[in-house]
């Protein structure tokens, strides 16, 4: 019942990450945006949510689950309220930076109950189901809410999000426990965790800022993130209707491959990482070399895909580029004791947003130079060098998976009787 309170919240969170691509061009028009104004105002979700998240670690340690993701939730409603009734693309962005505000507790605060409740060696594959339900979120926000905004408009559908987010924020506090201990369990199964609160606060801060492998795990999240985001989240709904002239509904169907990716890719890689390969490093030197393959060959046919290679190449993206987070913050809370899940986590968080704050307006200044074309779209030309910085980062990404720490065979040692 805890993960599924903490999941259901979780799935409003890629929601809310991912739904400007299928609402941007109406968003553009009804607020008076360009490309570079709705880059910020999408990317003002990951400004604050990246901003939050070394209070979200501290407080998932120090504060317990309950308390800071049922309160954080109510910030939320109030942010998608404000986006629903923005009368400029100013007070959307003041909206959004809400709604960023309330959705940077649940992640690192689920991975941390994760850590309370589960096993060590079942943490990699609740992480991979974790993202798979977040990815049910994405999914929602592609062809469903495509449907809802032709239907009742955009504006409509973020007033629904934050009664949604009020709901749920009494879920969490009726449902959420910390540890086993704060329900009622005892045991040998439940041997770990400490009540919170009775964590040392900043030696566990600068342990896990002095430790260079997390570094290099935080590098690795940017440059995925920053990868995934910034098409799945913003620029391939544009590109789509730009390119390719798909409808807002075709176009919600076929960023919903996004989704189903992340859906199929969180357990696959999971089991990938733990059962077949036993390597976490493998994994993800993987995923970056087929992320890189995918994004270059957008590049490359940009003006020339079918609908079906669209759809392919979409989900793929979904599983090397949007499920492959589970993999990398395994590596991350390997690196540290349980104790720190929270701290470590919440530090490491901060990295897949600052990725995604700077790559969608950056992508959105690369098509602007690009110009437009007479009917206001932007041009085939500026989507291929958007591409094909996408494909350059992605190579850059595989360097760093090359050099992470390997930590699988490192837990299972640690943690074997």
């Amino acid at each position: 019942m805890v993960f599924a309170a903490l999941g259901l919240s979780y799935m409003l969170v890629t929601f809310h990450r991912l739904c400007p691509a299928v609402v941007a061009v109406d968003m553009m028009r009804d607020l008076h945006a360009g490309g570079a104004l709705i880059g910020m105002l999408s990317g003002a979700f990951f400004y604050s949510y990246a901003f939050m998240q070394l209070p979200a670690g501290l407080l998932a340690d120090f504060w317990g689950a309950r308390r800071t993701t049922s309160l954080f939730y109510l910030l939320a409603a109030l942010g998608a309220l404000g986006m629903g009734l923005a009368p400029d693309s100013t007070w959307a962005t003041f909206g959004r930076i809400f709604v960023g505000l309330g959705m940077s507790m649940i992640w690192v605060c689920t991975l941390k109950t994760l850590a309370e409740w589960y096993p060590p060696d079942r943490f990699a594959a609740m992480t991979g189901l974790l993202v798979a339900v977040g990815g049910a979120g994405s999914l929602l926000a592609s062809a469903p809410l495509a449907w809802a905004a032709q239907e009742f408009g955009w504006r409509t559908a973020f007033v629904a999000l934050s009664v949604l987010s009020l709901c749920l924020s009494g879920m969490l506090w009726i449902v959420v426990r910390d540890t086993p201990a704060l329900a009622g369990f005892k045991g040998p199964d439940f041997p770990h965790g400490l009540t919170p609160g009775r964590q040392a606060l900043m030696p566990g801060v600068r342990a896990v800022v002095a430790n260079r492998w997390a570094w290099l795990v935080a590098a690795w999240l940017m440059l995925d993130n920053g990868v995934f985001f910034s098409l799945a989240g913003l620029w391939a709904g544009p590109y789509l209707s730009h390119v390719h002239g798909f409808s807002s509904t075709q176009a919600g169907f076929a960023l919903a491959m996004f989704s189903v990716g992340v859906i199929s890719g969180g357990p696959l890689l999971s089991h990938l990482s733990s059962r077949v390969l036993k390597s976490r490093k493998k994994t993800l030197a993987l995923s970056a070399a087929a992320l890189c393959g995918l994004t270059g060959l957008l590049s490359w046919r940009a003006g020339d895909m079918g609908g079906l290679e669209l759809y392919g190449v979409f989900y793929l993206i979904g599983i090397f580029g949007g499920a492959t987070p589970a993999i990398g913050f395994t590596t991350g809370k390997e690196l540290f004791p349980i104790s720190l899940a929270g701290t470590a986590l919440g530090i490491l968080n901060i990295f897949p947003f600052v990725g995604g704050a700077l790559f969608q307006p950056l992508l959105g200044l690369v098509l602007e130079h690009y110009g437009r074309g007479a009917d206001g779209s932007f041009t085939v030309e500026g989507y291929k060098a958007v591409f094909l910085t996408l494909s350059t980062t992605s190579a850059l990404l595989l360097a760093v998976s090359l050099s992470l720490k390997e930590t699988f065979l490192q837990s299972t040692q640690r943690h074997t009787p």
